[in-house]
């Protein structure tokens, strides 16, 4: 909340109310606001009858649960044309999640709604509109407590009783200077604990950990998960703070990370929109980009079995066992893959580990060469007789396996010096290449071999 009164809530007309039955309204009214937002979400309600809803239930819950619902809702919420009934909303929003609407819907209902918003609340949206998406400056919120360092710890918590209700969080107190440069930090809990006269000055922390506006979310969020810090502060170039980045904020910045990765894992472009409320197009579009990449890929191949069609007359028997192989080593360079970009996400590796990782999976990649090639090999032997053909299976599962754990493990690490997306190499693009390698590897051994025993 950023407003100490309860704002009333006012209808546009004299039917703000449109639920038949009243008693529900009372009992969403009794619920928290998160409840009452997914009510609304479930409840096949239009947005103008959930913005009717929100206006019966009535002041600080409803705003709250307005606050609660998802951006493509308050979009469309807003897109109604109840403008004096949303302004009472979005006056009353926090200012990060505030823009993230503003920046939501189009142009024509932003410029119409600004000029009616209070003149410090349009000038916080221009400030944070600046900043660019996906930097902590972005996501921070100016709703936070700042006094100056002389002030005795009295007439602080006295200070902190009227910022309260308009402050996102009190629990960390910041201290600045006349030109709001950042000096120190000090917790509710040592101001509470602290003598009525001892000054700011003596129980703040001076070397505070902040974040850089430009500095991108992941890492913002990444500082603020390794401090255990309820938020941190953002600070510009010269060290004026700015704002500052909340937990709950980096509980969205880390599920939205986790949503983009786990989509490009599955070969899907990422999207924003929840899955029923993306448009049919733009859902077929987003996956059907990656599905015709992988096609084209998996062609490849196709053209390495075409190339070596003389082999597989020969030995005909080399056909029966591609899938096997492929299908091994394409699982082994997805199981290394993905645990490499977790382990990135997660901060365990990073680029300069590329030694290191090298050694662990060529290790890793042998030992299990050794014993699913030691099975395959009995296992075709004991069903086919054939000492030759087990030995190419078995010998190609044992290479294929290797080049799957380095390649799965070693790609991501490179991707992100390139600064890119490592995930991109976690799913099926992954396994479509390490099938081309390891057909490539299994007919290569089978010449080899076959050669050999000639």
């Amino acid at each position: 909340m950023t407003t100490s009164t309860s704002p009333q809530l006012i209808p546009e007309n004299s039917s703000a109310c449109r639920l038949e039955d009243r008693q529900e309204v009372e009992t969403l009214r009794e619920r928290h606001p998160a409840d009452i937002a997914e009510y609304l979400e479930n409840s096949g309600l239009s947005p103008l009858e959930i913005v009717e809803t929100l206006v019966n239930i009535g002041n600080t819950i409803a705003i709250e649960a307005f606050e609660h619902l998802s951006l493509e809702t308050q979009q469309s919420c807003l897109e109604t044309g109840r403008t004096r009934t949303m302004l009472q909303f979005i006056e009353n929003m926090e200012p990060d999640d505030r823009v993230d609407l503003l920046k939501k819907v189009d142009s024509e209902i932003s410029e119409a709604i600004m000029p009616l918003i209070a003149q410090v609340e349009r000038n916080e949206i221009r400030r944070l509109w600046n900043y660019d998406e996906g930097t902590a400056g972005a996501v921070m919120t100016t709703d936070y407590c700042n006094l100056p360092p002389e002030m005795n710890v009295k007439d602080a918590l006295e200070s902190l009783r009227l910022q309260a209700p308009n402050k996102e969080t009190i629990y960390q107190v910041y201290l600045t200077d006349g030109g709001h440069h950042l000096l120190g930090v000090a917790s509710l809990r040592d101001i509470i604990m602290s003598k009525p006269q001892a000054r700011l000055r003596d129980i703040m922390e001076e070397n505070v950990i902040a974040v850089h506006h430009n500095l991108d979310v992941e890492s913002a969020a990444a500082q603020i998960q390794k401090y255990d810090f309820l938020a941190i502060p953002v600070v510009d170039g010269e060290n004026r703070l700015l704002g500052i980045i909340t937990v709950d904020d980096v509980i969205d910045i880390i599920e939205a990370e986790n949503t983009e990765d786990f989509q490009r894992i599955s070969a899907v472009v990422p999207f924003e929109e929840e899955y029923f409320k993306r448009p049919m197009p733009r859902l077929f579009w987003s996956r059907f980009c990656w599905l015709a990449i992988l096609l084209f890929t998996s062609l490849i191949s196709t053209t390495i079995m075409e190339w070596n069609a003389a082999t597989l007359k020969e030995m005909v028997a080399l056909a029966f066992f591609i899938p096997m192989v492929i299908g091994t080593c394409g699982n082994a360079a997805t199981q290394s893959a993905t645990m490499v970009v977790r382990a990135l996400a997660l901060g365990e590796v990073c680029p300069k580990d590329f030694l290191r990782v090298f050694g662990r999976e060529m290790w890793m990649g042998a030992a299990l060469g050794v014993a699913l090639g030691l099975m395959a090999y009995f296992r075709v032997f004991l069903q086919d007789h054939n000492l030759m053909l087990a030995a190419i299976v078995g010998l190609a599962l044992l290479a294929t396996l290797m080049l799957a754990n380095l390649g799965g493990a070693l790609i991501p690490l490179l991707l992100k010096r390139a600064n890119l997306d490592p995930a991109l190499t976690a799913g099926p693009l992954m396994a479509t290449i390490i099938d081309a390698i390891g057909i490539t590897v299994y007919f290569q051994l089978a010449i080899m071999i076959m050669r050999g025993f000639a």
